[in-house]
């Protein structure tokens, strides 16, 4: 597993969070290399952070609290 893989995977988990970007995020944050857990464990943490805002938006939307589609 080289950084360039795992940062593409941090990139995909952190800009659509695919799920098995995440898991290999995961598997590479208890890697042996420093510079791997690290990267690893940061793309984590911002994608992580990126989909609880994206929750809470849905939550809070206008689609959300009428319950439906705005305009059909």
């Amino acid at each position: 597993m080289g950084s360039d893989y795992m940062f593409l995977c941090g990139v995909i988990w952190c800009r659509f969070g695919q799920q098995d970007a995440g898991k290999e995020l995961l598997r590479a944050a208890i890697s042996m290399d420093p510079d791997m857990r690290a990267l690893a464990q940061a793309m984590w943490a911002k994608g992580a952070l990126r989909l609880k805002v994206l929750e809470r938006r849905a939550q809070t939307s206008p689609r959300t609290i009428l319950g439906g589609d705005l305009w059909g």
